[in-house]
């Protein structure tokens, strides 16, 4: 089926088209937030790209449709020991998610976050986090909308 989205590994061929997916998610980003997203070349997201796919921390999800990659999601496993505070847990963190904007709205992001969380569940791991910056409404209503609650709220405040 043409419109059919796969969910797989990324590969290292997959960085020239990753950078492209990841400007697209950044240039949103630089433009809201300025004084923290520095304007950066393809080139320099390509080679973030390659490096994370050799890292040891860091693990890249691709959705495909047709023969393009549509959106990706780099994830990180994360625990803490149990303490005085709190319980020992562990989560999988969506670190980054991005859909190319030709893909927006057609299920890339649903498909991607079942795909994650489904390999969570299987890897043993009870729990799925993300978060968003405040600017970006879109992504909370379709994190909302694909079954994400808000947990935490940071606040932050500029120096004078």
């Amino acid at each position: 089926m043409p419109n059919e989205i796969l969910i797989r590994t990324a590969i290292a061929a997959d960085a020239p088209a990753l950078g492209h997916l990841i400007e697209s998610v950044h240039r949103l980003h630089a433009a809201a937030r300025p004084d923290v997203f520095k304007p950066t070349a393809r080139a320099d997201l390509e080679t973030w790209a390659r490096q994370a796919l050799t890292s040891s921390r860091t693990h890249i999800v691709v959705a495909e449709v047709g023969d393009a990659l549509a959106g990706y999601a780099a994830l990180l496993d994360e625990q803490r020991a149990d303490n005085v505070f709190g319980y020992h847990r562990r989560w999988r963190v969506v670190e980054q998610l991005g859909v190319h904007p030709d893909h927006r709205h057609r299920g890339v992001a649903r498909a991607l976050l079942d795909d994650i969380a489904a390999t969570a569940r299987a890897d043993g791991i009870p729990a799925l986090e993300l978060d968003t910056w405040v600017f970006n409404r879109e992504a909370q209503a379709a994190f909302e909308r694909l079954g994400f609650v808000a947990k935490t709220i940071r606040f932050e405040k500029l120096g004078d």
